[in-house]
């Protein structure tokens, strides 16, 4: 009886044996290869269009919503979109600042075109420059009481008084602080040497002015 041959398969062959003995050759198994033709300007340039989609729909939709749910983080976003509109309208008209017919029809253009045409040309302007001095706006915001700055949402109340304390007379904070304590120090000395009925209306006028401050916005 003759003995059964034997095959012995080199795995880099590619060969089977099927359950009928019969041997097959087997095709190797690819997967397909991802080729990025795209270059690295080219992903950052995408990667920033993303983002830029991103700020213009965030904004649109805190405008859609602002009057139910108005904040300061509402109009910093808005700014911020605004300010992605002003970009591109400086860009088309070629101008070096934002002004002028031909820079103000191309804002306007895009502002319908993105949703923001309902919005006043005035709180569209402080909107945006709330959203160019948001650093500075923020820091300030934070010395303030929490109440206050719970007060503080439009942009126009935060850009106005941000300008008040920061930006009188061309001089820093310390500076009005500094000359704030000096005056008064000078007011309790010029009071002290007064007769008491000429000092009291004076103390009384302060202290109704100073309570009026702290409960302003």
């Amino acid at each position: 009886m003759p003995r059964p041959r034997k095959f012995t398969l080199n795995t880099a062959s590619c060969l089977s044996i099927n359950p009928l003995g019969e041997i097959r050759e087997r095709r190797p198994v690819t997967l397909p290869r991802l080729i990025f033709t795209a270059g690295e300007t080219d992903l950052k340039e995408a990667a920033q269009e993303i983002l830029t989609a991103r700020t213009i729909r965030r904004g649109r939709d805190a405008w859609e919503t602002i009057t139910r749910a108005e904040s300061f983080q509402a109009w910093t976003d808005i700014g911020k979109a605004l300010m992605v509109g002003r970009n591109v309208a400086l860009g088309l008209t070629g101008a070096n600042a934002p002004h002028g017919r031909r820079y103000s029809v191309a804002f306007s253009k895009w502002c319908r075109q993105h949703g923001f045409s309902g919005m006043q040309k005035g709180v569209r302007s402080v909107a945006l420059e709330l959203y160019a001095n948001i650093d500075a706006i923020t820091e300030w915001r934070a010395t303030l009481p929490e109440q206050q700055r719970r007060r503080l949402i439009h942009p126009l109340s935060n850009v106005r008084r941000w300008r008040i304390a920061t930006q009188a007379n061309g001089k820093c904070p310390q500076d009005l602080k500094r000359e704030a304590k000096a005056a008064w120090r000078r007011f309790v000395s010029c009071t002290g040497l007064l007769p008491p009925d000429q000092a009291a209306p004076l103390w009384q006028t302060a202290q109704i002015e100073i309570a009026a401050r702290i409960a302003s916005p």
